[in-house]
């Protein structure tokens, strides 16, 4: 058996993890319905990985979802609900493969085992449909929402701090001289750059807040119930959080990056469109500042950390 994912380094699962695990489930689970079959009309002996009373937990799904089990996304109903199809499939087959060998199987039996794999392949299905939307509306690389998302929660949220009367900055983030990281060091190491930036970007941010990648080096943020003094706090922590720490590279180098900031407040009836030309406006005040801070645009007043 697989070592127990809690003794185990295992990277945590992403959508795409997923998708393809329930991807290649169905298309393994079609090869050993074959297997099942064959035996059963053939009359052939049973193949051993059939009749075996592990027989779920010696797929090779059954070895991921065992080295897996104990993440976040596999604790979720769908996936238990999933998991006991599955090893009720397994089962039902074993039990109709040991009774083949000594008498014919009987319809009820073989319709039962025919059954639960159509219920295992149709919850594997939805779940498959649900990740490929999911893996659809995000980034590869940063694994943050992307412009397709960001347009409609945007747009929700800016209708709620309107209608509520409640505070809410959108801001801009770029990293600083990042074409200059992609011209020495190779647009790898780039990458690298982006997926930990967006990393500490996540760790710093409000369980409300909202972050999607903008574009190259870009990150556009939300930030829902946050005046201007508020949206300046919560940016510090994040200007910080990739300034104060080098970023690991694959070839255990470390890298120092720092990020520019300007954000502005959603007021009165100002298009979502002003508000986040403002932003941007801001954002070019603080890379003419000198980089590596944050301002906010207001008419009057400009907010820095």
């Amino acid at each position: 058996m697989p070592p127990d994912a809690s003794a185990t380094n295992i990277t945590a699962l992403r959508p795409m993890d997923i998708l393809r695990a329930i991807d290649a489930a169905i298309e393994e689970h079609g090869n050993w319905l074959t297997r099942w079959h064959r035996a059963l009309v053939c009359e052939l002996p049973p193949e051993r990985d059939v009749i075996a009373e592990n027989s779920a937990d010696l797929t090779a799904f059954g070895r991921w979802h065992d080295q897996h089990r104990r993440d976040p996304l596999l604790a979720q109903i769908a996936f238990q609900d999933l998991w006991q199809e599955y090893s009720a499939l397994h089962d039902a087959a074993r039990s109709v493969a040991r009774l083949a060998t000594t008498r014919p199987v009987s319809a009820q039996d073989y319709d039962g085992v025919v059954a639960k794999s159509d219920a295992f392949l149709t919850r594997a299905r939805r779940i498959r449909d649900a990740f490929r939307k999911a893996v659809s509306d995000l980034d590869p690389l940063t694994g943050l929402s992307n412009r397709t998302t960001m347009n409609a929660e945007l747009a929700a949220e800016y209708e709620r701090a309107v209608r509520t009367d409640t505070p809410c900055c959108i801001a801009l983030a770029d990293i600083d001289h990042f074409k200059k990281v992609n011209d020495t060091y190779g647009h790898g190491i780039g990458d690298q750059v982006l997926a930990a930036t967006a990393g500490r970007f996540l760790s710093q941010l409000r369980p409300y807040d909202l972050i999607y990648r903008y574009g190259g080096e870009e990150f556009l943020l939300c930030l829902p119930n946050a005046d201007p003094k508020t949206a300046a706090v919560v940016l510090g922590r994040l200007r910080m959080a990739l300034f104060e720490r080098a970023i690991p590279l694959e070839d255990n180098t470390d890298l120092s990056v720092s990020a520019s900031f300007g954000f502005a407040q959603i007021i009165g009836s100002a298009p979502l469109k002003e508000i986040i030309a403002q932003a941007d406006q801001a954002l070019y005040q603080a890379k003419q500042a000198g980089r590596n801070c944050v301002i906010g645009f207001t008419k009057d007043v400009t907010h820095d950390a």
